[in-house]
């Protein structure tokens, strides 16, 4: 199955990411009611995260504000380390990722670019798109928020996407034509975790996503109430990229 992105800009404000890849053929996509029965994701709900970033030595890295698809060990040449998630309702028929519920990705306070696309939230899972704009085109080699819903510790399930040698980049990996990956996820734990929103029952999930290139790890830990609340990655290059969710917020809807 191809799904297209297509690169959107309007007035340098607005930007969609590119690519031609094969999607996650196993994830279960309903037809009907994509956005109003929603428990997490909900129309209207704002989600704020903050990220920390480290090379394989530990050593802090920042997102350079000169060049935002690059990294930078001085701090005060970075944009602020914190991002928004608006799950919108869609213009009609003008819906990003069909049959998924439309989300839009910026930086905080900064809103000079922003990036949409898809979440599906349903009663058997819940898989996510990463924030894959500048330096987070990062994520694209690694595995997707993803979780089977009501399953218990060791459950495993597994998944493939295929990726262009757009997302490819020195700092997380290189690679010409086209990338496969093979994912592997299982539920390993179930763990009261400590977050800015209080401390929160949680599944943990571990991931990989394995090609030709080597190996990518996602350690993600899922809330029925939040969602998916901290996300760490492990990219090729040893860049470890650490999500946080600090607060989430309702916004009355026009």
């Amino acid at each position: 199955m191809k799904v297209k992105y297509w690169l959107l800009t309007i007035l340098g404000t607005i930007s969609v990411e590119v690519c031609l890849a094969q999607t996650y053929d196993k994830v279960y996509i309903e037809r009907k009611n994509v956005d109003t029965n929603n428990s997490i994701y909900k129309v209207g709900r704002n989600f704020y995260y903050t990220y920390n970033i480290k090379n394989a030595q530990g050593d802090e890295l920042f997102i350079s504000d000169k060049d935002k698809n690059t990294l930078t060990s001085n701090e005060n040449e970075t944009i602020k380390s914190q991002m928004k998630w608006e799950i919108i309702e869609p213009v009609k028929g003008k819906r990003t990722n069909r049959r998924q519920t439309e989300v839009r990705f910026s930086f905080t306070p900064e809103i000079g670019s922003r990036s949409y696309t898809g979440i599906v939230e349903n009663e058997q899972n819940v898989w996510l798109h990463p924030f894959r704009m500048n330096f987070f085109k990062s994520l694209e080699t690694a595995p997707f928020p993803y979780i089977h819903i009501d399953k218990s510790i060791g459950y495993t399930w597994s998944d493939q996407m295929k990726i262009g040698e757009y997302w490819s980049n020195k700092l997380w990996g290189e690679w010409q034509g086209e990338l496969l990956l093979d994912y592997t996820y299982t539920i390993t734990d179930e763990v009261e975790l400590t977050t800015a929103l209080g401390v929160l029952h949680c599944q943990k999930v571990v991931s990989t996503a394995k090609s030709k290139l080597g190996e990518t790890t996602l350690v993600s830990y899922f809330s029925k109430e939040y969602g998916f609340v901290r996300m760490e990655y492990k990219l090729l290059t040893g860049l470890e990229v650490v999500l946080d969710l600090t607060k989430v917020e309702e916004v009355e809807i026009e």
